[in-house]
């Protein structure tokens, strides 16, 4: 909706210099996005060291819904249990069903930092006010001032 994104845009622009947040970019080429979630990066150094998981606690605390995102399903338990299955078995060669062979082919790093590093606002929050788009940023804000107490609860 045109008000998701013009409230995506405000608000990453309320964000952007809060050390340790590092709002969503567009790829080239892109102008708009669905924003079906607002998603930024938390380095947690930037923040005393406050886990992303207690910042996110953090934040649902001042009234702010938070999640941490994906977790990487390359490396999912059901992934290693499919290759084992019995039509896996029929399906593929010996050789296509060697795990750790196409694990080590799979490897994502930078999806794996991204899954650590993710934080995702519910898109609800986006239909609100700019006056709750400020609420969010100082909720941010407030959070990264007091970090270092936070981080020792």
């Amino acid at each position: 909706s045109d008000l998701r994104h013009a409230n995506a845009e405000y608000l990453k622009g309320k964000i952007k210099d809060i050390p340790g947040i590092t709002p969503y970019a567009f790829s080239p080429g892109v102008t708009r996005a669905a924003f079906h979630i607002f998603p930024f990066r938390y380095k947690a150094e930037a923040f005393q060291g406050l886990s992303r998981e207690a910042f996110v606690k953090a934040l649902s605390a001042e009234g702010v819904p938070a999640a941490t995102g994906y977790t990487p399903l390359n490396t999912m338990p059901f992934v290693k249990q499919a290759f084992e299955t019995k039509n896996f078995k029929r399906m593929y060669a010996p050789a296509e069903l060697d795990y750790a062979a196409w694990l080590e082919r799979n490897q994502c790093p930078e999806n794996d930092r991204l899954c650590q590093e993710a934080v995702w606002l519910s898109q609800n929050v986006l239909l609100g006010e700019k006056a709750d788009m400020d609420d969010i940023a100082a909720a941010i804000a407030k959070i990264q001032a007091n970090a270092g107490k936070l981080a020792k609860k």
